[in-house]
């Protein structure tokens, strides 16, 4: 399945508006747009792999973990924001909220948080949104680019 710029303009997962502008830098450097795609991926990977090892079970449930997760989610965040990813920002944003131990968007799980547990467990369930959201981005950008990222 190809994949058009109807297609990512109807995508939940894009916002257009953001990604065109990126695209209408292609204009002066080919290849510009998918060259930032290649490196949000790359990012995006090694970040996930520390988010990981924060929320393993044998990293110790602490303050400063809390904050490292928070501060990754910020990193990526921007990222994310930058290329119009929104669905993959708005979850990194979870992430960064949760960290600094607050809530984000009313979530139920984050308003009855009590305990550092609690919120790993918060910033737990936003990587997993983040995750799956990262995959379908990729995977419709992989299509759109026609190339494997």
């Amino acid at each position: 399945m190809s994949v058009t710029q109807e297609t990512l303009e109807s995508s939940d997962l894009i916002n257009w508006t953001i990604f065109q502008e990126l695209l209408l830098m292609d204009e002066d450097e080919e290849g510009f747009a998918l060259s930032l795609v290649e490196t949000f991926v790359q990012q995006a990977n090694d970040t996930f792999k520390e988010i990981e090892e924060l929320l393993s079970p044998n990293s110790p449930k602490t303050e400063e973990n809390l904050t490292k997760l928070s501060s990754l989610g910020h990193y990526l965040k921007g990222s994310a924001a930058a290329l119009g990813l929104k669905k993959v920002q708005n979850q990194c944003e979870r992430i960064q909220n949760y960290g600094k131990r607050e809530i984000f968007d009313n979530d139920q799980l984050a308003v009855n948080a009590n305990s550092l547990q609690d919120w790993f467990d918060c910033c737990s369930e936003a990587y997993k949104q983040v995750e799956e959201y990262f995959n379908q981005s990729k995977d419709l950008l992989s299509k759109f680019f026609e190339t494997d990222l």
